[in-house]
């Protein structure tokens, strides 16, 4: 309510417009994100940005697109002055990036700003308006903005120092970047090159950009695409081989813009869900094409935040693509390229002998040294101790220019060689080793079984087990989806029920079926995929024992029949051994 002390009376202009420009203009970045959609929604195919004290003290941004008319150029800096739109259904039609009309007013509002464009140019002083004079620029635009903060120290010590804010203009512009790659941009630090990303593909645009910070190799990127009408979904992401500890780099773009959208990356994660180890997340740039009608940016003036009108379907659409044409390598082991143990292999040859020389002998990919005795480092034992430590053979998930293991299935033939450890069955099929972790395969053979459609058996004794309030609710409103899977409850009483009957493979397990039945909360399909995982993983064979050869053979013979070897956890199951690695490996060639 009103203050008692201080009657109502209507702001100063320039106080109002400084309050306005708060909500838009934070820091440098924020300047640079709002006139690089200017120079994109003028048709730029080349955009550079140049910083002085990581923007603080100027900000330069030079492009080569249609420019500003000078008639136009006295309307720059009016609050809400765009050519973007016209009428109020043009909201609900954007195809700019830029529409408010509020950018370059929030910007003049807090620092000094010359545009300049097609001969002519007008500066901004801090909501100041000069007149329109003739400029040296010729075609583009020029914009060059000085002394961000500088009449509002209160706001300017709330920057960082310069190489942080430089670092955030470098994430906008990256951002930006990687939404338009037929867009070539280049960013200057107190007059060095940091950045430089050419005209290029999509695909290449997302290599190029995580260069920048990242080691991927840009063989493990793939492209992903559907059309789905009204939108349609385009990503470049990693392969299944490659993966982080967090989510940082699931990024989406609706209609070119960054948005922060946790339901599109959710629906990422789920498409990767089996595909991945457990707590692993994927790269994946996700650009989204939408008609503009069932998407509203006009909800926050940074534009971050969307609307999507079919919000429910983008989301199964992005699920359904990503788990439909991400396959999963099968793991091969290789040897390392490169074991150098000093002075485990001696051999005496005069000449060399004399002369006190090393040699060095290739064998396969291994590499070996020699050195005579006389040279023998005095360290040589704990030195040969930490090479031993090391293994000969890595793991390695590159993604295959080949579906390794779709070959495997037109070949039904293998031989079964026996079981390693009670865990592991080796199987031989033409020139590799098929080494199968049984625990993880069996239990993928049952989630199959399960998943059909099993009639429901009652149990003699019906089991009673009590429920916290949360769980309670959410079992009454999500019965019938547990009765579609075969398990059959009744509430008895407030917070217990009964679990009444269930399918014959659930029989031995009905404890681990009311564990998770105490525990779940989430959609009907995290209950289909939980419910299957807890009853396959209880029902398998266990590591450690022992079974023959004909089980182990028919096991075999139903894991090679799979689509794809990952069990209900997402875990790959299977590790392919070839012949020549092995030779290689000791030394044949």
């Amino acid at each position: 309510m009103a203050s008692s002390k201080m009657a109502i009376a209507r702001l100063d202009p320039l106080v109002a417009q400084r309050i306005a420009a708060g909500e838009v203009i934070e820091r440098p970045s924020s300047v640079i994100r709002e006139l690089i959609d200017n120079s994109l929604d003028a048709g730029s195919t080349s955009i550079t940005v140049s910083l002085t004290e990581g923007g603080i003290e100027e900000m330069r941004v030079l492009d080569n697109g249609s420019g500003i008319a000078k008639n136009d150029l006295p309307m720059l800096g009016e609050s809400h002055a765009t050519s973007k739109i016209r009428e109020l259904d043009d909201l609900y039609h954007i195809t700019s990036m830029g529409f408010r009309g509020e950018a370059l007013y929030s910007i003049a509002a807090v620092s000094s700003i010359t545009i300049a464009s097609n001969g002519y140019e007008i500066t901004i002083d801090n909501g100041r308006r000069g007149e329109v004079l003739s400029s040296t620029t010729a075609s583009g635009t020029l914009v060059i903005v000085k002394d961000l903060f500088g009449e509002l120290p209160a706001r300017r010590q709330f920057l960082k120092r310069a190489a942080t804010e430089a670092a955030m203009v470098r994430t906008v512009l990256q951002e930006k970047a990687l939404a338009c790659p037929n867009v070539a941009f280049k960013l200057f630090v107190d007059a060095t090159l940091r950045l430089d990303l050419p005209i290029t593909t999509a695909k290449d645009r997302v290599a190029d950009v995580l260069a920048t910070n990242q080691r991927v190799a840009k063989e493990e990127l793939i492209e992903l695409a559907a059309d789905h009408g009204r939108f349609s979904l385009y990503a470049v992401a990693s392969s299944a081989a490659l993966w982080r500890s967090d989510r940082s780099h699931i990024k989406i773009f609706v209609n070119k813009r960054p948005v922060d959208e946790y339901a599109l990356v959710q629906a990422v994660t789920y498409g990767y869900s089996n595909l991945l180890p457990g707590g692993s997340f994927p790269y994946c740039y996700l650009f989204i094409t939408i008609d503009p009608s069932l998407v509203d940016f006009n909800i926050h003036p940074t534009k971050r935040e969307v609307r999507l009108r079919n919000k429910a379907e983008v989301h199964h659409r992005v699920v359904q693509m990503i788990s439909s044409q991400v396959r999963r390598p099968i793991p091969r082991l290789q040897e390392k390229e490169e074991i150098s143990s000093p002075a485990l292999f001696e051999e005496k040859t005069g000449d060399d002998m004399q002369r006190g020389r090393s040699m060095r002998s290739t064998v396969g990919e291994r590499l070996f040294t020699y050195a005579p005795k006389e040279q023998i480092d005095p360290s040589w034992f704990a030195k040969a101790k930490e090479a031993l430590k090391e293994p000969a053979f890595e793991t390695r998930l590159n993604a295959e220019e080949i579906d390794i293991w779709t070959l495997q299935q037109s070949d039904e033939t293998f031989t079964y060689l026996g079981q390693a450890f009670n865990l592991f069955l080796i199987a031989q099929k033409g020139d590799e080793l098929y080494i199968v972790d049984q625990h993880a395969a069996h239990e993928r053979i049952l989630y199959d079984r399960v998943r059909a459609k099993q009639p429901i058996q009652n149990l003699m004794v019906p089991i009673v087990f009590d429920v916290e309030r949360s769980i309670d609710e959410y079992l009454m409103v999500n019965l019938d989806s547990y009765l579609n899977l075969g398990i059959k409850l009744k509430r008895i009483e407030d917070l217990t029920w009964e679990l009444l009957g269930v399918p014959a493979l659930y029989r031995t397990i009905e404890n681990e079926v009311i564990a998770f039945l105490q525990t779940m909360l989430g959609e009907p399909s995290e209950i289909e995929k939980g419910l299957y995982s807890v009853v396959s993983c209880h029902a398998a064979i266990k590591a450690g024992d022992r079974i023959d050869a004909v089980a182990a053979t028919e096991l075999l013979k139903s894991v090679f029949a799979l689509e794809e070897p990952i069990c209900p956890h997402g875990r790959t199951f299977v590790i392919r051994l070839n012949k020549n690695d092995l030779m290689n490996s000791v030394g044949r060639t």
